[in-house]
């Protein structure tokens, strides 16, 4: 072989190399496209360690979802779960960072909506990035999902730099949190409870006008069984399954409500007949007047029980008076030898009602 053709060989070789790479990124990077940059910005940021994949997961869930804005993964962690967990100054540093750069696309695309999606110790990165935030500006919403920031960390000036909610999705079921974090501190190193096992409140002596950003605000989303069937099986990375965040998450980046699931409707009762059709009906049975509606020889019917909501559950309850979980119905037979019949119960309403449990 020619010693002088090597050259143009390895040259069109990493030309190939250089095509086949820059049409793999181009459809890796379909995401942030400048036709998506028109239409708004969401910004996804990994939990600690950023090695399991949650921030693909979420933004192929937005995109399935309706979401059709430029959505960037922040690439913020430094490879280490322990490092990035514990770091408050250097993460707030990079919290510095993501502010200047929402600032840097808002100026370049005023009015465009801005949303940041983070989980666990990325939540924290994203409650001070808002903060960082240039007095004045906003950016439409944020979305924290299980949250490695303390109960009780102040999220007052957060919230007021965003124009829509703040929603947080929080899991007691999280072991991560109600275990890993409780050993390894929480991301802002107060050394309490995760916000994201709990939920968030206002610290102890906030002030009226923050307690209201608080009302106004933060929306907190609970786990509950029903998001199973949405991949969501109440632990540390389920609210990133794709199928969770089209349905729960996505809407909420469009500013519309989420799907409810509804509870059947109820059993109309019958209609009685109009007071002549009742008269023929029973001259046609036979019944004397005054005795339509009863058949001859019938006992009398005790009247059906009423169906009471309980927690999601459909319970039914007696004339006497409510029936209570765990309890049975009242006899109402009259017979005291007769055993008091087991409260049923409509097993098929349980998922009826978001966040309730029997």
């Amino acid at each position: 072989m020619n010693r002088a053709a090597i050259p143009s060989w390895a040259a069109f070789l990493a030309t190939a190399l250089a095509a086949a790479w820059a049409a793999g990124c181009g459809q890796a990077n379909s995401y942030t496209s400048p036709q998506r940059y028109e239409q708004g910005l969401v910004v996804c940021l990994s939990g600690a360690g950023g090695m399991m994949g949650e921030c693909e997961r979420i933004r192929e869930g937005l995109a399935a979802g309706g979401v059709d804005r430029a959505i960037e993964i922040f690439d913020w962690s430094r490879g280490d779960v322990l490092s990035d967990q514990s770091s408050v100054e250097g993460n707030r540093r990079i919290a510095a960072d993501l502010a200047r750069h929402v600032e840097c696309y808002l100026a370049n695309h005023p009015g465009k909506p801005v949303h940041l999606v983070g989980i666990s110790a990325g939540t924290g990165i994203v409650v001070w990035a808002l903060e960082e935030l240039q007095e004045g500006l906003q950016v439409e919403g944020a979305v924290i999902l299980a949250s490695s920031l303390d109960t009780k960390y102040d999220l007052a000036k957060a919230l007021a730099r965003v124009r829509d909610h703040l929603w947080s999705f929080n899991s007691l079921a999280d072991t991560v949190l109600s275990l890993g974090v409780t050993w390894a501190g929480t991301v802002d190193r107060k050394g309490g409870i995760a916000g994201g096992l709990v939920g968030f409140s206002p610290p102890d002596g906030t002030p009226d006008d923050a307690k209201a950003l608080y009302r106004d605000r933060l929306v907190q989303i609970t786990w509950w069984p029903g998001d199973m069937v949405l991949g969501h099986m109440g632990d540390h990375l389920g609210a990133t399954n794709p199928t969770f965040v089209r349905v729960r998450i996505a809407p909420l980046v469009l500013g519309k409500e989420p799907p409810k699931i509804e509870a059947p409707p109820a059993d109309k009762a019958a209609k009685a007949p109009p007071p002549k059709a009742a008269e023929k009906a029973a001259a046609a049975a036979g019944i004397k007047a005054g005795a339509a509606g009863k058949p001859p020889s019938a006992k009398a019917q005790p009247a059906k029980p009423e169906k009471q909501r309980f927690f999601g559950w459909m319970v039914r309850r007696s004339a006497a008076g409510p029936a209570q979980p765990g309890q049975a119905v009242a006899n109402q037979s009259g017979d005291p030898a007769a055993e008091a019949a087991p409260e049923e119960i409509d097993e098929s309403l349980f998922f009826s009602e978001t966040g309730r449990l029997p």
